[in-house]
């Protein structure tokens, strides 16, 4: 039971919250074991039993987690990492006069940090990383001018940071990672002489970068990313001769990027993308010969390429695209044989791409899709045999797919859809044992598809939309068992959808309109249960409509308009219950219209014109169709009664 003597002596604390200590005094003990006890009850579980040897059986210098200083047994240290304790850190704690470090990473604790730890002037190290703390940071922890380490991420504060933070002009580290923070960053941080790390990143922090950050030379990390900070950056930045990471993307920092980042020679992570800059890359930026990370895309620069980038030999990542660059694709690229993420995708970029980007050799990722580039794709692509990632979309290239190519084998994404490609696919592409995306629509391809092709069992997207392919859809397609996505609307190809099709169990989108596929469709297609668009019109198709058609649940876009089918509408079209647009117009149906389609609650848009249907809508349909507010067309048949209705 708590004696007296500590219920006083909490009871006094919770008021003056310190008992100050006359000089020459010996120490009592009874302040800080009262604090560490009150510590512990205001815990509320403890699943690992970290405190369960404090007691008064033990010395409390022998507690888990506690050290105490050797000569004077005044309690220095609490370190409780991942013990997952949960409660409220105890404002008692701010009795312990001579606490140096104080550590609860990884740990469940709630509530607010007690005020009175600014009563702790001896700490050096302050850590509550990953925890559910909320409220404001102290601003009494300016008190702590020994501080040189704090830790606050992941938690759930809120408020600003205290200005007077930077009264702790010891600091060399400071973390406030994601969090809730609000309001600006201090004027006055330049006075934190010593600070060599600050993150601050993924909180809600606004208004400018204060010009004192130029005092901070010893600073090497600088992380303000995922905020809304805007303004410029400061010239005075480029003071920072020792600095190695600037992260300041995901804002809305506007201006010009400042030519003295050039002077921050150390630099070798420079992340700056989603602003708003605005100008021209600074060519000083050639400087940070140390640079293997400079990304400065999404934002809204408007020149061309500096050829002083290229002097970056050390870069593996360079990301300029989603702005408003012109100019063309500099040979000198091929310069950067470190490179492995290339993206410039986006811009206004002319002229052929450079053949020495094959010179790459450690590429992944090559993103030039959506610019204005002409010419054909390097004959010598296959030598960058380490790229996982191809796209080159919405240009206007012209030639062949380079059959070079097939030796890409770690291809995951080949992109080269809208361009004005020629010839046809090359064979080999079945040594792509990894490809997951192929999309080579909208261009003016032909011949037909090549049998390896089905041996990229991996393929999730299929796009070979609007070409000029011909030939079957072969049955092999049936190997493509992972294939989500299958688009050839709009070419040539002829004969019967093969049945196995059906074997495409993870399918959800079948585009195959305006080609000239005959026969009926197969049953099999029942067996695409994950289907939900269907996309057979303009073809040659015949026959009644599969009643196995209306097993697929999930179908929500059915077009089969302009082909050949005839019979009745089955009564299952009720099955479609997710269904919102359906097209049959310009076919040879006939019979009734089902009164089962009143239960079609998700349709917006029917459309059975032009068809040889009889009888009249029925009432239900009517009544339902009318609530639905759709767009219903029944024109063009032997109906009688309404023929259109939106």
């Amino acid at each position: 039971m708590m004696s007296k003597t500590v219920v006083y002596a909490l009871a006094i604390f919770s008021i003056t919250f310190l008992i100050p200590l006359s000089s020459g005094q010996n120490p009592s003990f009874d302040v800080e074991v009262a604090a560490l006890k009150a510590f512990k009850s205001s815990i509320s579980d403890d699943p690992f039993g970290a405190l369960v040897d404090w007691t008064d059986a033990n010395h409390h210098c022998n507690w888990s987690g506690i050290i105490c200083d050797p000569s004077s047994n005044h309690v220095i240290n609490i370190s409780l990492i991942e013990t997952q304790l949960k409660g409220e850190i105890s404002p008692f704690l701010g009795n312990l006069s001579k606490l140096q470090v104080l550590d609860l990473t990884l740990n469940s604790f709630t509530g607010n940090i007690p005020p009175q730890l600014g009563h702790c002037t001896d700490l050096v190290e302050l850590v509550f990383y990953q925890n559910s703390l909320f409220g404001e940071i102290p601003a009494e922890l300016g008190n702590l001018k020994k501080l040189q380490y704090i830790d606050f991420g992941n938690n759930f504060l809120n408020g600003s940071i205290p200005d007077s933070i930077c009264n702790c002009t010891e600091l060399s580290l400071v973390g406030f990672i994601n969090n809730n923070l609000t309001g600006k960053l201090p004027s006055e941080i330049g006075k934190l002489a010593n600070l060599q790390l600050f993150v601050a990143y993924t909180n809600n922090l606004v208004g400018s970068i204060p010009t004192s950050i130029g005092m901070l030379t010893a600073l090497q990390t600088l992380d303000l990313s995922s905020n809304q900070l805007s303004g410029p950056i400061p010239p005075a930045i480029g003071n920072l001769s020792s600095l190695g990471i600037l992260q300041l993307h995901l804002n809305s920092l506007s201006g010009k990027i400042p030519s003295e980042l050039g002077l921050c020679i150390n630099l070798f992570t420079l992340n700056m993308y989603t602003n708003q800059f605005t100008g021209s890359i600074p060519p000083e930026l050639g400087n940070l010969e140390n640079l293997q990370v400079l990304r400065l895309h999404n934002n809204k620069l408007n020149s061309s390429i500096p050829a002083s980038i290229f002097h970056l030999k050390s870069l593996t990542h360079l990301g300029l695209s989603q702005n408003e660059l012109t100019g063309v694709i500099p040979p000198e690229l091929g310069s950067l044989t470190s490179l492995e993420v290339l993206t410039l995708h986006s811009n206004r970029l002319s002229g052929e791409i450079p053949s020495t980007i094959t010179n790459l050799a450690n590429l992944t990722y090559l993103s030039l899709g959506f610019n204005l580039l002409t010419g054909s794709l390097p004959s010598e692509f296959g030598l960058l045999y380490n790229l996982k990632n191809l796209t080159a979309n919405d240009n206007l290239l012209e030639g062949s797919i380079p059959s070079s190519i097939t030796n890409c084998s770690h291809l995951l994404v080949l992109t080269l859809a809208y361009n004005r490609i020629t010839g046809k696919i090359p064979n080999g592409l079945g040594q792509l044992s990894n490809l997951t995306f192929l999309s080579l629509g909208s261009n003016k391809m032909m011949g037909e598809i090549p049998d390896d092709l089905f041996n990229c069992s991996m393929l999730e997207i299929l796009d070979l939309s609007d070409n000029n392919f011909s030939g079957k859809l072969k049955s092999m397609i049936g190997r493509l068992s992972k294939l989500r996505v299958l688009r050839a609307r709009t070419n040539s190809f002829l004969g019967p959808i093969p049945p196995e099709i059906g074997k495409l169990s993870q399918l959800m989108d079948l585009v195959l309109h305006k080609n000239s596929f005959s026969g009926v469709i197969p049953p099999e297609i029942s067996m695409l249960s994950n289907l939900q668009g269907l996309l057979l019109s303009d073809n040659k198709l015949e026959g009644e409509l599969p009643v196995q058609l209306f097993e697929l649940k999930q179908l929500n876009e059915l077009r089969l308009k302009n082909n050949n089918f005839f019979g009745p509408i089955p009564q299952h079209i009720s099955k479609l219950e997710s269904l919102s647009l359906m097209d049959l117009s310009g076919n040879k149906l006939n019979g009734t219209i089902p009164k089962s389609m009143a239960s079609l609650r998700r349709l917006m848009t029917v459309d059975l014109s032009h068809n040889l249907l009889t009888g009249t809508l029925p009432r239900a349909v009517l009544a339902s169709m009318r609530s639905m507010q759709l767009y219903f067309n029944i024109s063009s048949n032997l109906l009688h009664g309404r023929s259109q209705m939106r």
